[in-house]
Formats: structure tokens, sequence, C-alpha cells
């Protein structure tokens, strides 16, 4: 068996519990972060559901991926 290790950072954001996938997440490509975001979505639910979705997650849980700065003065995607 394969085992892949995703490195995350559970946290509340406004009280809402947030899932921070800090690496190891597919390629989205170049573009803005909106852009990324609808491939994330569209081409990659599989490994959504799998950092989201029970048995190691919930309903309300929200995700995030720490991307790369798409401008210089940014720190993070």
């Amino acid at each position: 068996m394969n085992i892949t290790r995703i490195p995350i950072i559970d946290s509340h954001t406004g009280g809402e519990p947030t899932r921070v996938v800090l690496d190891g997440f597919p390629d989205l490509g170049a573009g803005s972060i909106q852009e990324k975001a609808h491939c994330f979505r569209d081409q990659h639910r599989q490994f959504r559901e799998g950092i989201i979705l029970e048995p190691r997650g919930n309903d309300v849980l929200v995700g995030a991926l720490l991307l790369p700065p798409s401008q210089p003065e940014y720190d993070a995607g």
C-alpha cells in the first residue's frame, strides 16, 4: 500500500474550523488564485474530498491551500 502524508494545520478562522494544506496538493497550474481555485474544484474532487470529509474531517470544515504568492508584495497565496 502506498501512503502519502499531507502536511496540514487545523485551526479556527472566525470561529469556523479550518484545515490548511501546507504541501502535497496537486499542481494547479499558472494563473490567478481564483483560476487555481476553479482548477482545484473542477479537476481534483477526490483530493479535496479526501482532506475535508470524514473520517478525518466533517461537513463544516473549511479548507485552504497554502500557495506561493501571486504578487511580489504578498507573503502567500
